[in-house]
């Protein structure tokens, strides 16, 4: 870069800044961080060192609950606590034959967000997680999908 590019392309980084931090606020209010980037949960890799590095990194970090059972997710949950301070999420299969005592586990611990994955939430579970205080992401593969789960009270859509 020469000297004569210089102001122009520290000025069109802070231009391209300012379009991400106005395209990013939403994303950013709703997750409660720095950055809007939610690192999706993936089995046996999401646990608490990785979820804790992604929040204290500005970002949100989701614990892949998988098959865990109320009693291993609520320790994991835990020593995730123990790691961040931050705000992250916890990814619940919706066909878990303990889906309604691993909602109660989130809940209980306070996690801020609860992602339903796997299959169309049962509507007890919804209501749970938005009786119990926390925001709700759904996945949908689909639009009418998506506009179903948004009726039934999901607050985002991955």
């Amino acid at each position: 870069m020469t000297d004569e590019t210089a102001p122009a392309n520290a000025e069109a980084r802070t231009n391209a800044r300012a379009t991400l931090d106005r395209l990013w606020a939403r994303g950013r209010a709703f997750l409660g961080t720095e950055v809007a980037i939610l690192a999706g949960a993936m089995s046996w890799v999401s646990e608490r060192h990785l979820v804790s590095a992604i929040s204290n990194a500005g970002g949100f970090g989701v614990i892949a609950c998988g098959s865990m059972g109320p009693d291993l997710l609520a320790r994991e949950i835990a020593a995730t606590q123990a790691l961040t301070q931050k705000p992250f999420g916890v990814n619940l299969i919706t066909m878990h034959p303990q889906l309604t005592d691993l909602v109660r586990v989130t809940l209980e611990a306070g996690v801020s967000h609860v992602v339903l994955a796997g299959g169309i939430p049962p509507g007890a579970a919804v209501r749970a997680v938005k009786d119990g205080g926390s925001k709700l992401i759904a996945f949908a593969p689909a639009l009418v999908l998506a506009k179903r789960l948004v009726r039934s009270g999901a607050d985002a859509i991955i």
